[in-house]
């Protein structure tokens, strides 16, 4: 019997219209650097608790504490914060549009949105009933045409959401990059469940966990690989013992795949990963390839209203028995204050990561070409040719310096100088460039939220790029966007 499509959206649309709606729980994206330091902020003066070192946030999660600013005398700027956290909240029916602009690409992607090609205009809509939140987003650019990437429909049960979609997902501490799960590459369509609000657990045996959260989802690859069409496992867990204090663990796993044994013994095998199952031994049998990472951040009072948060991470290639090693690692500093009495407030972040892997760690011998890479996967860590980890790829150092302004009225102005290392060994185990660059840049940015959307501008200056070989030309890059939300 052949069904009319008509008549199942016209039933499909009486059935959500009917229901009761209110407001559900969706998900704070990554994408947003103004939301994620506003929310660090508030929770630095007890307005939002539990981990925050993994995006995407649950709303709910996000919001729970705000009733505590209607009882506690908190500092002008801190206000305003929250006024802007607030301006963010989901509907119950939200829609936007975005339209992008660059004369050059941007080869490195942190945790602020970015466009895949030249131009790029992006459409949205949010729709949230009770328990269910249904996200659709469209993107069309000129480079990979039109996709569906950030679309899913979530679905909650009691403390947990289900969710099968194309979620963005950054997982550590880092602010500029992260190097096992980041939004480098454009994500994966995915089936998982996470947890929507971190509470700490009743037992004596777990309760000095302190708020917990966790994440376990299951992704199938592209096709255009050696092995096409891989699956891709990732799963975290992030905990709080004390105030202050966050850490991390997460794993990924690359198994099966077209040609690959995938049957029940391979899966175990990969989920133990010790000893000779692991990524180091060179038979065709190996389960797959995994990669483990390890994260804290504490935060400090310097002072009254100066705040420093110290975070690291690391992620292991390999496993000897079952001690990680082959790191790429990561540290940063990130230290905000008040200015003045009007609500004013900057932030000053210095960060440093590698990933040319060290047998330890901080020290040891460096084993060159292998992160994110692997004798059977041979197209590596990688998901349309990006890395999904750290946005330079293998054997690659960055550092940067950046700092922000962030006046009362939500503009923000911000200035950044980046040292890159790309390729250093001028090989194949590096897919970003083909050629060793070094390359330094300065970026000056501008959001400007109005009446009718948020600009922002960017402009940069790099002294070289990348695949530029025997070439140091400087180049100017201009970016700007504009976005409006109903």
């Amino acid at each position: 019997m052949k069904i009319d499509k008509k008549f199942l959206m016209s039933v499909a649309a009486v059935y959500f219209l009917s229901l009761n709606i209110s407001h559900s729980s969706p998900w704070a994206n990554p994408g947003d650097e103004s939301l994620r330091s506003d929310v660090e902020l508030l929770a630095s003066y007890g307005l939002i608790s539990g981990p925050l070192d993994h995006w995407p946030l649950s709303w709910k999660q996000i919001t729970s504490g705000f009733y505590k600013a209607d009882s506690t005398d908190l500092p002008i700027f801190v206000m305003r914060a929250l006024e802007r956290v607030k301006s963010k909240i989901p509907n119950n029916v939200n829609v936007r549009a975005k339209a992008f602009y660059t004369n050059q690409v941007q080869f490195f992607r942190g945790f602020e949105d970015e466009t895949r090609g030249e131009t790029e205009i992006e459409g949205g809509f949010e729709f949230n009933l009770e328990n269910t939140s249904v996200h659709i987003e469209g993107r069309y650019n000129d480079v990979n045409n039109f996709n569906l990437d950030g679309s899913y429909l979530s679905h909650e049960i009691g403390n947990w959401s289900a969710y099968i979609g194309s979620v963005d997902r950054w997982w550590g501490p880092g602010q500029e990059t992260t190097t096992l799960l980041s939004t480098n590459a454009r994500p994966m369509p995915s089936i998982g469940i996470r947890r929507v609000t971190p509470k700490s657990f009743k037992t004596k045996w777990l309760s000095w966990m302190g708020p917990w959260d966790a994440e376990i989802f299951v992704s199938k690859m592209d096709k255009d690989r050696d092995i096409p069409e891989p699956i891709f496992v990732g799963m975290r867990l992030n905990i709080k013992p004390i105030e202050n204090l966050e850490f991390g663990f997460a794993r990924t796993l690359m198994m099966c795949g077209q040609g690959r044994v995938c049957n029940f013994k391979s899966w175990l095998n990969g989920l133990i990963a010790i000893g000779d199952l692991d990524n180091i031994g060179t038979s065709a049998t190996q389960p797959g390839n995994q990669l483990a990472m390890l994260s804290a951040s504490y935060k400090i009072s310097i002072k009254e209203n100066m705040k420093l948060k110290l975070y690291l991470e690391g992620t292991a290639e390999d496993i000897v028995v079952v001690v990680p090693y082959t790191y790429s690692r990561l540290f940063g500093a990130t230290l905000s204050d008040q200015i003045g009495d009007k609500g004013d407030s900057y932030s000053v972040t210095a960060e440093i990561s590698d990933t040319v892997g060290s047998l330890a760690w901080f020290l040891g011998e460096q084993r060159k070409g292998i992160m994110y890479n692997h004798f059977i996967y041979q197209s590596g860590y990688r998901y349309f040719n990006r890395v999904i980890g750290h946005s330079l790829d293998s054997n690659s150092q960055y550092i940067s310096l950046k700092g922000a302004l962030i006046k009362a009225n939500g503009f923000e102005y911000s200035l950044k100088y980046q040292n890159v290392l790309i390729n250093t060994e001028s090989d194949s185990k590096n897919l970003l460039s083909d050629s060793r660059e070094r390359i330094n840049s300065i970026f000056f940015n501008l959001k400007a939220p109005t009446s009718i959307g948020i600009f922002q501008l960017e402009l940069g200056l790099l002294d070289n790029f990348i695949n530029t070989p025997n070439e140091n030309k400087a180049d100017i890059r201009t970016a700007i966007n504009w976005e409006i939300k109903y």
